[in-house]
């Protein structure tokens, strides 16, 4: 059966399924490299193949998250979970937080969207917290590889970028184990990654993207600060260096006093959805936990400063080779980038900002040099290192997974019914 996307391209929903089927049967120590070598070597490889890619590494990280524990700030999204058939759909709107019920409430929360998916996801998975959490895992994945597969289009022979920036985000332990913890923002960027990549391919916002970006603002506050590059067209485009001196000293500038501003604007006790991003703000400088949410030194070296490196080179000494798709998803990451520098007296948010870089990477990485046959060399480099580090990092991750070797030789859907943890 043939679907037709965007009345373009033609997608085999058949042979998607078959492989997915296949795949979730077959032990990832046998399906997951002869998938990879597949994509490379495959002479002509066309939307459905990338597909077929994307639909079984979300399925496999999915089975993953399905045999976690839950643990930390992931017992309350378990709770409103369960909460769903006692409540109804009005409460879960209201306590998005599961231990929150029976507290007194003032109105909707302003992240009332974790209602709406904990409501028709508890129905669709037939109360299985596990299958939910699969789910869930697999909306995340595919919403960003779909809107990096168009961010690629953009790019020169961008199928090892493609390739590559799938295996570095999906195996990125970092990424990967917050995918559970802190749900809400990370469904949030999902969605916003796959707005962005979509724009900046198109140049243009349609209804849909326009629903997708009020949908991720009311599931995390914070994703209002990707709303300007949306609404601001020069943000869309190459800026000159006298600009970006003007936009990044003002924008820095902002952030550092955002939460007094904000302050004076709304109630700090407001919980109206309509302002419920702009309170958070201006609590942000004392709703701090500097212990758990300061951000580790190795992860800057490692993370931030080769990113910074990257986006500074191509916006400052490379403009000129820059299209404007190109130069939107950069003017995003430096600004996201100046965010986390902004925010060093709110650790708290400085923390869960910094978080957000991650999805970026393989946006960004493909600009690491214009030599394509010396990009390639680096983001297969990159990739098999990320690999290499999940499956070494996997046991030492706080929270309780199957066990590494089950997830290496077990099937992904021996994994999801597996029974790991009973609650």
């Amino acid at each position: 059966m043939m679907w037709k996307y965007n009345n373009q391209i033609q997608i085999n929903l058949i042979e998607i399924f078959v492989i997915g089927v296949l795949f979730i049967l077959i032990p990832p120590i046998i399906s997951l490299p002869f998938l990879i070598v597949w994509l490379f070597q495959k002479r002509n490889i066309n939307y459905n193949s990338y597909i077929i890619f994307f639909v079984c590494m979300s399925l496999y990280f999915g089975a993953i998250n399905a045999t976690k524990m839950p643990g930390g700030d992931q017992w309350q999204y378990w709770a409103a979970y369960m909460n769903v058939p006692h409540v109804g759909f009005i409460q879960s709107l209201i306590y998005i937080y599961g231990f929150d019920l029976g507290k007194e409430i003032n109105g909707i929360s302003g992240e009332f969207m974790n209602g709406v998916y904990n409501y028709i996801g508890y129905y669709i998975t037939f109360g299985h917290y596990q299958l939910f959490a699969a789910l869930l895992t697999f909306v995340e994945y595919m919403l960003i590889f779909l809107g990096f597969y168009k961010f690629c289009l953009s790019l020169k022979n961008p199928r090892v970028p493609i390739i590559c920036g799938v295996l570095i985000l999906s195996f990125f332990y970092l990424f990967f184990q917050y995918t559970l913890q802190i749900q809400k923002q990370f469904l949030a960027q999902a969605i916003i990654m796959y707005v962005l990549g979509n724009y900046a391919y198109k140049c243009k916002m349609n209804k849909k993207l326009w629903i997708m970006t009020i949908c991720a603002v009311f599931t995390h506050a914070s994703m209002l600060l990707f709303v300007p590059f949306i609404i601001l067209k020069p943000l869309h485009t190459r800026l000159t260096k006298v600009g970006w001196i003007i936009l990044g000293t003002a924008f820095v500038t902002l952030i550092i006093l955002g939460p007094s501003l904000a302050g004076n604007i709304v109630d700090s006790e407001d919980t109206n959805a309509l302002t419920y991003g702009i309170s958070r703000f201006s609590q942000s400088e004392t709703n701090n936990d500097t212990e758990t949410n300061a951000l580790v030194l190795s992860q800057i070296i490692i993370i931030y400063i080769p990113l910074m490196l990257i986006v500074l080179r191509k916006l400052w000494l490379e403009r000129n080779t820059l299209t404007d798709n190109n130069a939107f998803i950069l003017n995003v990451m430096l600004l996201l980038l100046l965010t986390v520098i902004g925010m060093y007296r709110q650790p708290l948010a400085q923390y869960r900002y910094f978080m957000m870089i991650f999805a970026f990477m393989p946006f960004v990485y493909p600009f690491i040099s214009n030599n394509i046959k010396v990009r390639n060399f680096i983001l297969v480099s990159i990739s098999i290192v990320m690999i290499c580090w999940f499956y070494l990092k996997f046991d030492k991750i706080v929270w309780n997974y199957a066990p590494e070797l089950d997830i290496i030789i077990k099937s992904p859907v021996v994994l999801l019914f597996g029974n790991y943890y009973t609650i």
